[in-house]
């Protein structure tokens, strides 16, 4: 029998959740202490959170050394940056539209 195995991600790929996994970490721990887990919280906190900034600057380290690692670093955030404008702006104009139907079915009902 043969299973399906999931395809090994790109070095890229898991630098930019290591990322995205160091940005979120305040956020999760918040999370965790407004549950009542504070076990999990503390995991978090002192364990996992440690290992997962150690890996981080390791992966830091090897991608972005010499001036093409800077030039590439810098290329990255500002794609980042911009992505995350992006969403933003879905996000808000989204948001725009679901008030815009909630104040015309108001109307409505009038």
């Amino acid at each position: 029998m043969a299973k399906n195995k999931k395809p090994k991600i790109s070095p890229e790929e898991r630098h930019r959740q290591l990322q995205d996994q160091v940005q979120a970490l305040p956020y999760v721990i918040a999370d965790f202490e407004a549950k009542g887990q504070k076990r999990k919280a503390f995991m978090v906190k002192y364990v996992a959170g440690p290992i997962i900034r150690m890996m981080k600057r390791l992966m830091d380290r090897q991608r972005y050394k010499g001036t093409e690692g800077q030039k590439l670093k810098q290329a990255e955030q500002m794609k980042r940056h911009l992505e995350m404008r992006r969403k933003q702006v879905e996000f808000m104009q989204g948001e725009m539209a679901r008030q815009q139907k909630k104040a015309q079915k108001r109307n409505k009902a009038r």
